[in-house]
């Protein structure tokens, strides 16, 4: 397994975080997450999929709710990042930031070739964080998103991007990591 150094992004507390695939007794509490942060998604549709990756991140290991959350779609050699959420109160703490690495170092382990997403073109913290793994701007989708209405932006990374790869190796280096 590689370890790199992730991207420069600063995670401000991570003395006890842990990130996890997401377990069936957490669907529901992640359901509530994603509805919180705005998503509309059905974490019990999503654990029934095959194709879904769902990780959580939680700032205190012992912790029983998630505090923040990423779903992703594997096709093929490409993993498509569906849904990346945190709550608000545990905003800015790293945890998107852990888990974003947790999904690189996956595609890394796994063969992928190409990470893809879409974010709403006001979220500048969410393509900054992106853009510091070695995500780069694609085509602007206008009027992608609704609630409120407005632009998506398609980014993209080549998992060999060596911005991209040395950030995905750093997973397994997080002192936090179980």
């Amino acid at each position: 397994m590689n370890h790199l150094p992730s991207p420069d992004v600063g995670v401000k507390s991570a003395a006890s975080m842990r990130i996890s695939s997401m377990a069936m007794s957490e669907v529901d509490a992640v359901g509530k997450l994603a509805k919180d942060c705005g998503f509309h998604v059905d974490m019990v549709q999503e654990s029934a999929r095959s194709f879904a990756h769902v990780w959580v991140a939680r700032l205190d290991s012992e912790s029983k709710s998630p505090d923040a959350f990423l779903l992703a779609w594997q096709a093929a050699d490409a993993m498509d990042i569906i849904a990346l959420g945190t709550a608000c109160a545990s905003r800015r703490l790293g945890l998107a930031k852990a888990l974003v690495t947790e999904l690189l170092q996956f595609s890394v382990n796994n063969q992928m070739r190409h990470l893809l997403l879409e974010v709403r073109s006001s979220n500048t913290v969410a393509i900054q964080l992106y853009q510091a793994f070695g995500f780069q701007a694609g085509r602007i989708r206008e009027a992608y998103y609704s609630e409120p209405t407005e632009d998506g932006i398609e980014m993209s990374c080549a998992v060999d991007n060596l911005v991209c790869a040395k950030s995905a190796a750093d997973a397994r280096n997080l002192e936090t990591r179980v």
